[in-house]
């Protein structure tokens, strides 16, 4: 009896110490991706149909972009916590899964996630989403979307040993990102061109004003001079 007692507490030590020194197999990060993945379809689901009718207002924008960016902050965390731990068959199957889950959100809500970037308030998002987030949030939605694409990739080429990406949709994903580099630079060129022409305008009016006035102060001593004139030929025409 005595052994038996003694056997069960030699095992319940090791299973602790166990636990202790492989603190990351206790949690499921891959069901953490799948399910942030998973909630993050359902609401791009529903803004994209907001977006369609017209509907989405700058505050539910701001609150979208903000849920969007604190999402895909959880999936990069997650997947890149996942190498921590030792990954079933099941698990490296289904993060694989989660990736082309993710460029497909990508490639079918790219319109919805830029009517997103513009509407929202960038400035109220930046001032609530966390600080020291694994993504950069200056980015346009798009480009985040792609930046955790690739993180999340390097992960399962490390943990899958046979993982093959999928060309066609890599492609797509490609056309995306240099769609979405060439629409911000524009739009950054452009607002730097509005932004000069306004100070050249500006310019341009502080100038004339300037011009204007000192017309007009050069114009006032004339006016004085000639009715002095007028002046001395009507006394001398009256003496």
């Amino acid at each position: 009896m005595n052994k038996l007692i003694t056997l069960i507490i030699i095992v319940a030590a090791i299973a602790i110490a166990w636990f202790i020194l492989n603190p990351g197999d206790t949690f499921d990060y891959v069901v953490t991706v799948d399910n942030e993945i998973t909630q993050l379809e359902n609401e791009l689901a529903e803004l994209d149909a907001q977006v369609a009718a017209g509907t989405l207002t700058e505050s539910e924008a701001t609150e979208a972009k903000v849920r969007i960016i604190t999402r895909l902050d959880a999936i990069n965390t997650a997947a890149t916590n996942s190498e921590k731990a030792q990954l079933t068959p099941e698990q490296r199957a289904q993060l694989v899964a989660g990736l082309d889950r993710l460029k497909v959100i990508l490639v079918t809500y790219q319109d919805t996630l830029t009517t997103i970037e513009a509407t929202a308030d960038d400035t109220a998002v930046q001032a609530r989403v966390r600080r020291g987030s694994s993504v950069n949030n200056s980015r346009h939605l798009n480009l985040i979307v792609a930046d955790v694409i690739n993180d999340v990739e390097e992960t399962v080429q490390d943990s899958v040993q046979d993982y093959e990406p999928n060309l066609e949709l890599d492609a797509e994903i490609d056309t995306v990102v240099e769609e979405t580099t060439a629409y911000v630079e524009m739009a950054e060129e452009t607002g730097y061109e509005e932004e000069s022409m306004e100070e050249k305008m500006s310019e341009g009016s502080t100038e004339e004003s300037a011009s204007s006035s000192e017309e007009e102060m050069s114009d006032e001593p004339m006016i004085d001079v000639e009715a002095s004139a007028d002046a001395e030929v009507e006394t001398e025409v009256t003496s």
